[in-house]
């Protein structure tokens, strides 16, 4: 995310790196990480407890996946472990959308964000993807309820590891 959304309470970090030519008889993947929890520039207030954040990847414009044609989507989860941080992560993901693949991150007990660990889901999808994505997340500060809250990240173009 190039600049803070002031609706999320979490910091959003969003790259995208877009599909290369594959190798013959494989499909080039557009790759998008997402780092959770970072905050270099302190403008997020300490804690903020998570009990889901919900990623929409829109697809290009003109690029919609072909109805009846599956999305060809991978995810990988990096999660530092221990107390306070979500145990049992789900990972749900809908293609059912050909204009948005949406990303579901529901832990089985909300984590408490600190500003010292961060959670990063990568992906890698066969729609090209837009320049920008919808973020929901359900977030509380400290002791509060929960609430709902909606913003937007751009993509930052870079070139991510296999």
């Amino acid at each position: 995310m190039t600049s803070p959304d002031p609706a999320l309470l979490l910091p959003y970090r969003l790259e995208h790196t877009p599909a290369t030519a594959a190798q013959p008889g494989e499909m080039a993947l557009d790759r998008v990480r997402l780092t959770i929890g970072e905050d270099p520039d302190g403008r997020t207030t300490w804690p903020v407890r998570c009990a889901r954040i919900t990623l929409g990847l829109p697809a290009a414009h003109g690029a919609a996946a072909r109805t009846g044609e599956p999305v060809i989507l991978r995810t990988r989860l990096e999660l530092e472990r221990g107390p306070g941080r979500g145990r049992q992560r789900l990972v749900e993901t809908t293609t059912t959308d050909p204009a948005t693949t949406t990303l579901t991150l529901n832990p089985a007990e909300p984590a408490g964000f600190d500003g010292t660990w961060s959670l990063t889901p990568t992906l890698d999808i066969s729609t090209p993807l837009g320049t920008q994505s919808r973020i929901t997340e359900d977030t509380a500060l400290g002791d509060s309820r929960s609430r709902h809250r909606a913003g937007t990240a751009t993509f930052t173009a870079t070139p991510l590891p296999n």
